[in-house]
């Protein structure tokens, strides 16, 4: 009798998988990867394939999967043996801009009947253009994700529910391109351009601005705030008091450490009926993904 070898039986990966993948290469930090995550499982789910995660730590997220979430999926975190699962799909899509031969946006499988029964490589940091995406299927794998008990640690030593909560991502430009991970290396030229004209937009002083006119109004007497810069906790301090909720740490970097901090505010962050984002932000995004369904939310350059 002829014996079918397991799928990459030859490869260091614990799982060994029987069935059509859609392998999810996740890039840069951790809304990032999280943002792909669900549009890869959607893509999975419709065309009947497996979702497999490739979450190879780098200078932009230091944290292994098992460090934030308790995970059960089948997951890659080798950089090598992502190479030969590239190498051996039946379709490669590429959406990071900077790489050769990448097609931002390309529509993931547009004919379902193309490529059956094969395997499917998705490199990404942004949620995939597929007519196999649906936003409840994406947050319905969202909301089933659960932190690892240090993340929840974390969120416990923050009061909460706060009225407001606020994130304000600032540190984009030319301040901050030395740091590998917002160097502007990371991206095309034109886009480098808009995320730092749209970090200028969510600068602490228009928050400020905002929080002010919530607190004259009585609809901000707590205030959740989560940052990239340890002077604007020192600003809002000065300026709310005992009003302010934050998660308080040392660092403001992408160490393995600072990404469990940084899931933590992340839900933080969704405990509040109101929310002012920043625009443009990965972060902000999923922090609205997360919340419960139609909370009020305001966007740096847009309603404020």
């Amino acid at each position: 009798m002829h014996t079918q070898m397991p799928r990459y039986a030859g490869l260091r990966t614990k799982h060994i998988i029987s069935q059509p993948c859609v392998f999810v290469d996740v890039q840069h930090g951790l809304c990032n990867r999280l943002r792909a995550m669900a549009s890869g499982y959607a893509v999975a789910r419709a065309t009947g394939r497996r979702l497999v995660v490739i979450w190879v730590p780098d200078h932009h997220c230091e944290a292994r999967i098992g460090d934030l979430l308790k995970y059960d999926g089948p997951v890659i975190e080798d950089a090598a043996e992502a190479a030969q699962l590239w190498d051996m799909a039946g379709r490669v899509y590429n959406y990071m801009e900077i790489e050769q031969g990448a097609v931002f946006q390309e529509p993931v499988l547009p004919d379902t009947e193309a490529y059956a029964g094969q395997d499917v490589y998705i490199r990404s940091a942004y949620s995939l253009t597929s007519p196999h995406c649906d936003m409840a299927t994406e947050q319905q794998f969202l909301w089933a994700l659960r932190p690892t008990a240090e993340v929840l640690d974390l969120v416990q030593r923050v009061e909460r529910p706060s009225q407001v909560a606020a994130h304000i991502r600032m540190a984009t430009g030319e301040a901050f391109d030395s740091l590998s991970f917002d160097s502007p290396n990371n991206w095309p030229a034109e886009r480098h351009a808009e995320l730092t004209e749209w970090r200028a937009k969510s600068n602490v002083w228009k928050f400020v601005t905002r929080l002010d006119a919530l607190v004259a109004e009585g609809r901000a007497d707590s205030i959740f705030v989560a940052t990239d810069l340890a002077q604007t906790y020192d600003i809002l301090k000065d300026r709310y008091g005992a009003r302010l909720r934050y998660l308080e740490r040392r660092d403001f970097d992408r160490s393995a450490q600072q990404l469990v901090y940084a899931l933590a505010d992340l839900l933080l962050l969704t405990a509040a009926p109101h929310f002012l984002a920043s625009t443009w932000s990965s972060f902000s995004d999923m922090a609205q993904r997360l919340a419960s369904p139609r909370r009020l939310v305001e966007r740096s350059g847009y309603e404020f």
